[in-house]
């Protein structure tokens, strides 16, 4: 069984972590490190049989950030989720910029943590569905219409991060932060967008509330929304990946989303998506109206 690997310099917060990740059956075996150099030497004694990494960022030693940075170079196949205290988010930003998959602030951790590394761990699968036939792709552009279905969309996430992946403008954890821009872009389109819900009906959408389920399902299927689609624009080269997603409802205000720097900006889980979309991508914008969203990631000797 995969096993995840928590690290962090304060015994309870680990085993906090431990307990919370253990909820979910398909996280029951754990590791545990003090600090990045001892995730290291973890790693480097079990490398092949960690899937992810759950990181504190303030630690003695190596700190997340550190942690982040050594295993680009040396366990880029896995994805790290950093934890954060309320003051450290331009340290995390500064990881997710050098190729941390998310971060989940420790004040919300009971809730975010395991949907979090459900999220990471579907789109880490997802990059190996359709290897050996994208590997022989030189170049691709696809449009789509989609219906606001969440399934449709996750589909598509999984082939354009394959895609990528293939043609090497992004490798290894870098695919993953693709899809979750990917994810987050069309994710906010169909529900901040054609849905038309608020931030605070998302976040309790994403927690499973029943209330919350009921009403997405009730406006999928009434006017005006049932007849508002998702489109999607994908272009794609070795040196160079741009996507345009558009949608039908009202825009989405770009004051609302805050900078990747600003304390709580993943708060909200309907931000979550677009705030790690600027910390990801290499060219982000709305347009005038902001009913279409553009980003780009640019493979790093291209630029």
């Amino acid at each position: 069984m995969p096993t995840i690997l928590i690290v962090d310099d304060t015994p309870v917060d680990l085993h906090l972590i431990e307990a919370i990740l253990k909820k979910d059956p398909a996280n029951d075996s754990i590791a545990k490190a003090a600090n990045g150099m001892e995730a290291l030497e973890k790693l480097h004694a079990n490398g092949e049989e960690v899937d992810l990494v759950v990181t504190d960022l303030n630690m003695p030693e190596m700190n997340g950030l550190e942690l982040v940075m050594r295993m680009q170079t040396i366990y880029p196949e896995i994805p790290v989720i950093l934890t954060t205290a309320h003051g450290s988010e331009q340290l995390a930003v500064q990881a997710l910029e050098q190729g941390a998959a998310c971060y989940v602030p420790k004040a919300l951790i009971a809730e975010r943590l395991v949907p979090t590394v459900q999220q990471v761990r579907a789109l880490g699968v997802a990059e190996k569905n359709y290897e050996r036939l994208t590997d022989c792709m030189r170049t691709a552009e696809f449009t789509f219409e989609l219906q606001n279905e969440p399934a449709l969309f996750e589909r598509l996430v999984e082939m354009l991060q394959q895609i990528c992946g293939s043609l090497g403008v992004c490798e290894d954890s870098g695919q993953v932060r693709l899809g979750m821009a990917l994810e987050g872009a069309l994710f906010s389109a169909c529900y901040r967008g054609n849905l038309e819900l608020t931030l605070d009906e998302i976040d309790q959408l994403q927690l499973g509330k029943p209330e919350a389920l009921a009403l997405v399902e009730a406006r999928r299927m009434s006017e005006p929304y049932k007849e508002r689609t998702v489109r999607v624009a994908a272009k794609m080269s070795s040196n160079r990946a741009q996507f345009e997603i558009a949608f039908d409802g009202p825009g989405i205000d770009p004051a609302t989303i805050p900078d990747p720097n600003a304390a709580n900006a993943l708060d909200r889980i309907g931000n979550r998506g677009l705030v790690l979309m600027q910390a990801f991508m290499d060219e982000f914008e709305f347009d005038v109206a902001a009913k279409t969203i553009r980003f780009a990631k640019v493979r790093p000797e291209a630029t």
